[in-house]
């Protein structure tokens, strides 16, 4: 009986250090995300959410990998499942600008003109510059009527970029 618990503890300690983590054999959060990169870039969105969420598995705080995903969903019109990847993205990190960019879009296009301008204020607040949150922000204010609020950001999209029109 001695012999079979010894020959059980030995099996037990061999399948641990030959599982495919202790071998390298698991992939990264990191080479998830790189594979979903690579998909994303070539159109294929939901092969790309598929490697985000096995990057979120590794690694739920993955804040690029919730914003791709998001991106991704909004590329496939999924847009209330974007919404999410969003808001989690903005939840690891309130100061980046792509994902309160992208739910201004979404919202912009739904017709939700106050929530899209509201992350518009907040893309603009963290970034002053960025012409595109202006321009976006006095499209939406331009749908509610608020036309001199709407010249106002138009204006000072044209400043920062006088390319936009």
């Amino acid at each position: 009986m001695q012999n079979i618990k010894r020959l059980f503890v030995i099996l037990v300690l061999f399948g641990v250090l030959v599982s495919p983590g202790c071998l390298g054999g698991t992939k990264s959060a990191d080479a998830y995300y790189s594979a979903g990169m690579t998909l994303f870039n070539q159109g294929k969105y939901n092969e790309a959410i598929t490697m985000f969420d096995s990057a979120l598995a590794v690694n739920p705080n993955f804040k690029e990998a919730w914003v791709y995903k998001g991106v991704s969903l909004d590329q496939l019109e999924k847009y209330s499942d974007a919404l999410v990847c969003y808001d989690k993205a903005i939840a690891l990190d309130p100061n980046d600008t792509l994902p309160w960019y992208n739910k201004g879009l979404i919202f912009g296009g739904q017709g939700q003109y106050l929530d899209a301008i509201t992350c518009f204020d907040r893309v603009i607040a963290i970034d002053p510059k960025d012409a595109e949150a202006w321009y976006n922000k006095g499209v939406a204010l331009e749908l509610l009527g608020r036309t001199a609020e709407a010249k106002t950001c138009y204006d000072e999209a044209k400043r920062l970029n006088p390319s936009l029109t």
